[in-house]
């Protein structure tokens, strides 16, 4: 599974109950749609670091990282080590 349905699986099934106001696709502003708010940040947050095997550091904590799938997803890419 791609990063981008991990992190919408994650999303719509875990911090959405599956329910969304939105369909999720890789660039639908998450926040700005009301798909998800500060306190589901974290909880994607944890999902990420556990999921992935990443730590995100509180300099790396903006809106750019966190505004869509697509955007967590290359995050993600960025943070995980090539193998």
């Amino acid at each position: 599974m791609s990063i981008e349905n991990r992190v919408r699986t994650f999303i719509v099934e875990e911090l959405r109950s599956g329910w969304v106001p939105v369909e999720v696709t890789d660039d639908v502003p998450l926040i700005e749609r009301g798909v998800i708010d500060s306190l589901g940040v974290f909880e994607l947050l944890a999902f990420l670091e556990r999921e992935f095997g990443i730590e995100v550091g509180d300099h790396e904590l903006i809106t750019d990282n966190f505004r869509s799938v697509g955007a967590i997803a290359e995050f993600v890419r960025c943070k995980t080590p090539v193998t």
